[in-house]
């Protein structure tokens, strides 16, 4: 009796909220947000329109093809996670006479920071349409309106009919794992709202419209699966000169019926307010950790990186809050992916889903791993771990874990990591068979046959014995300070020692036997060698191979594949200097204009040879083959920023923006520069790490209230400004100008009491607030909220 009260007034409620809506337009109050048009030549490329609940992924022209290769064609359309609601929809405009306009063609395609916009010129008829689609923070539905503009002088009338290509799925895994798919049938219509049900789930697809919608009943769909296409009719007249807006409202649920029907009303009734208040929050976005430039690329780019951040974030009510990786295939979690993004976004945002996706990655791994310290590597939204975690995704989940607490301050995160690291420590080690600390298994580099000694988990293990010092020493855990930083620097000894190849003036890929050497030399012969493109490996491995044949091969460490897991020593900044710099020198000739090859062993001997799309080259199955990667290049800049220079940085940021925009405007691809994940959320770390870290030098102690400031400008910068980055409960901002050899800092704080540490590098004649000052061991004291610090560089 209670679900039938609940239910009847929730449908009353629907009916009422038709009047409340028809004077606002969607398209009006999201005309003052950023936009970048879509270019003619990548209409077939992908887009979404994204909320932490639900999104939607089509293509420019405003279709919505099969796409996707993890559940092959099943990764575009609509989604609330771990279920699928439609593969997408479409509209037609028909008129008298048997006149029929299919809107499948778009003119322009308008990416907004979270609206879309598709626009529609009806040729012969005067017509305008204008689609917008928006989804609101933490309401699983997608608003699609059509503003239909009469821009003739006498009136007219149509039809505009609503096809809806209704897909009631699970996500990946979900038909392993007791969520099997069955054919969907139309449920039933309460008021204004039709819906749609899984042949045997408590899975629904609900659809609305602010206009009067006549049922014309459902037919075969025309994609693959168990879905159907249920069509949808309204009456449009149009006055000369006059707009006529019709909006439809889309969501669904894996449960509950009434809730979505709850919701639907919610978002009719509120829209404005969820529109007024998603563009607040992106204000607040943009306004935190906002940057001003020079150049005008980077600083786009800037924007736009913090609002494809937050089309990923998905929050599935069955496990929590989290960052996913990319879209279209991988909109679900992974630790290593969170573990490089976070370190990027620490600053940039409130920590609130740090610590949400963190307690999202522990509560898996227990479930799939027991209590050891495994983090996993990769779990659907449905809950099922698909790879329980290789060796460095636990040592990044503490680095990053130790980056948050710089940041935050937060000590009960801090203690709750460190019980963590002790137990992840100890599975680590009992994979270090002989003792060396050189832990054994796979890395980051998915090649087969790399579960060897691998230089990243090297790296990783001397940077997780390192934080894990320091998190002791915060902790006051006096034995274990020492114990950790003795274990740190004998590793990095012996990756400076061990590791190194003199005459490729690089660091190995991996440590194993020479028999298990010649068989990766060969595998990689096989199928990473091609016959006129990269000659120059085949030369560098058949020598490799007769070395080790022979016995004259007198290095410990083998390089084959020339990852980019090479970089990590530099990166991470445990490199030998003089080592370093030999590499920084050569590193450049295993990149191409959009960045660095993942596997350097595919870099082509004519690198023109892959400065196209890849989409255009590589049309078959997905692969990782032959990748120029921005997550690969990050490496190299950050390198750079640590042992090379500002400038040498910005060579590498640069590369990488030359595919940002190249085929869906506003993002970065997985693949440089249109393959892959048309979204992908690590790309942000070749970004956000160099310029905050590095080109401002920002290191915080949040939980010291002590901020050490070491900025390393590149030259043709004269201006930069850095405003409202978090750190702990206080707000900085950074203001630095250079007119000649002066240069002049202006360092603003919004609390009081916290000690601020400026290094100025190469300075002399230092003033504070107009006062002179001597630098004490090359570093000025700043304990007011607002500083001026003016110098002169030598």
């Amino acid at each position: 009796m209670k679900t039938t009260i609940c239910c009847l007034m929730i449908c009353a409620a629907a009916f009422s909220l038709q009047a409340q809506t028809t004077g606002f337009s969607l398209d009006k109050a999201s005309s003052d947000l950023p936009y970048l048009d879509g270019k003619p030549i990548n209409k077939k490329n992908l887009y979404v329109t994204a909320g932490d609940r639900l999104y939607c992924i089509g293509d420019q022209e405003g279709n919505y093809p099969a796409t996707g290769f993890h559940v092959k064609g099943e990764m575009g359309g609509i989604w609330q996670q771990p279920i699928k609601l439609m593969d997408g929809f479409r509209a037609e405009l028909v008129g008298g006479n048997g006149y029929r306009e299919k809107l499948q063609s778009a003119e322009r395609f308008k990416a907004g920071s979270f609206v879309n916009k598709h626009i529609y010129h009806v040729q012969n008829q005067h017509i305008k349409v204008v689609r917008t689609q928006f989804v609101p923070d933490g309401l699983p539905v997608l608003v699609v309106e059509y503003a239909i503009e009469n821009t003739g002088k006498i009136s007219c009338s149509y039809s505009l009919d609503f096809l809806a290509d209704v897909n009631l799925r699970p996500v990946w895994l979900g038909e392993e794992n007791g969520m099997p798919d069955y054919p969907d049938k139309f449920y039933r219509k309460d008021g204004p709202v039709y819906s749609f049900k899984d042949g045997n789930n408590d899975w629904f697809t609900l659809l609305s419209c602010t206009a009067d919608l006549t049922y014309k009943g459902i037919s075969k769909t025309p994609y693959q699966g168990k879905g159907l296409t249920a069509r949808f009719s309204t009456k449009v007249a149009i006055p000369g000169g006059q707009t006529k807006t019709v909006r439809f409202y889309i969501s669904g649920s894996e449960q509950n019926y009434n809730l979505a029907v709850a919701d639907l009303s919610r978002v009719k009734n509120d829209l404005a307010k969820l529109v007024a208040a998603k563009k607040d929050r992106y204000r607040l976005m943009e306004n935190t950790a906002s940057l001003d430039v020079p150049d005008a690329k980077l600083k786009q780019a800037w924007f736009w990186g913090k609002y494809s951040t937050d089309w990923l974030i998905r929050d599935v009510p069955s496990m929590g809050r989290a960052m996913s990786a990319g879209l279209p295939d991988y909109p679900w979690f992974f630790s290593n992916d969170q573990g490089y993004t976070f370190k990027a976004l620490t600053g940039m945002m409130k920590p609130d889903l740090f610590y949400s996706s963190w307690a999202m990655l522990k509560k898996l791994s227990m479930k799939a791993n027991g209590d050891i310290g495994r983090v996993i590597h990769e779990a659907s939204a449905n809950g099922v771990v698909y790879d329980k975690g290789r060796m460095e995704e636990s040592q990044v989940h503490i680095e990053t874990a130790w980056s948050v607490f710089k940041w935050t301050g937060n000590l009960e995160f801090l203690k709750e990591n460190y019980a963590y690291a002790k137990k992840s420590l100890k599975w680590l080690m009992e994979h270090d068979t002989n003792g060396n600390l050189f832990v054994e298994g796979y890395g980051g580099v998915e090649i087969k046959g790399l579960n060897e000694e691998m230089l990243d988990v090297a790296v990783h293990t001397q940077g997780l014995f390192t934080v894990m010092s320091q998190m002791a020493a915060v902790l006051k855990d006096q034995d274990a300070i020492s114990a950790y930083q003795t274990k740190a620097d004998t590793l990095r000894a012996r990756i400076n020692r061990d590791w190194w190849i003199p005459k490729e003036n690089r660091y190995a890929d991996f440590i194993t036997s020479k028999e298990k050497a010649l068989d990766i030399i060969d595998t990689a012969i096989a199928k990473r060698i091609h016959p006129g493109r990269n000659t120059w490996a085949l030369k560098k491995l058949n020598t490799l191979r007769s070395q080790i044949v022979a016995g004259t091969y007198k290095d410990k460490g083998y390089l084959v594949y020339y990852n980019t897991s090479g970089v990590l020593p530099l990166r991470e900044g445990i490199a030998d200097s003089s080592m370093a710099k030999k590499m920084l020198a050569n590193m450049d000739w295993f990149t191409n204009q959009y960045g660095a090859y993942i596997s350097g062993i595919e870099r082509p001997d004519d690198i023109r040879a892959d400065e196209g799309s890849v989409y255009a080259r590589n049309k078959g199955e997905f692969s990782y083959d032959q990748a120029v990667m921005p997550a690969a290049t990050s490496s190299f800049t950050i390198a750079e920023c640590r042992y090379g220079s500002a400038d040498s940085a910005m060579n590498y940021i640069h590369k990488t923006l030359n595919s940002f925009g190249f085929a869906t405007p506003g993002t970065t691809y997985e693949v440089s520069p249109d393959y892959g994940m048309f979204v992908q959320a690590w790309n942000i770390t070749g970004l956000y790490i160099p310029v905050i870290q590095y080109f401002f030098g920002i290191d915080p102690q949040a939980y010291l209230k002590e901020i050490t400031i070491a900025p390393k400008m590149p030259v043709k910068w004269p201006y930069a400004r850095l405003k409202n980055l978090l750190i702990g409960g206080n707000v900085l901002s950074v203001d630095y100008k250079k007119e000649g050899p002066v240069v002049t800092y202006k360092v603003d704080c919004t609390e009081p009491g916290w000690k601020i540490n400026f290094l100025p590098g190469k300075a002399r004649e230092v003033y504070v607030n107009g006062k002179a000052v001597n630098m004490d061991h090359g570093r000025v004291i700043l304990d007011q909220k607002n500083n001026t610090i003016t110098y002169k560089e030598y």
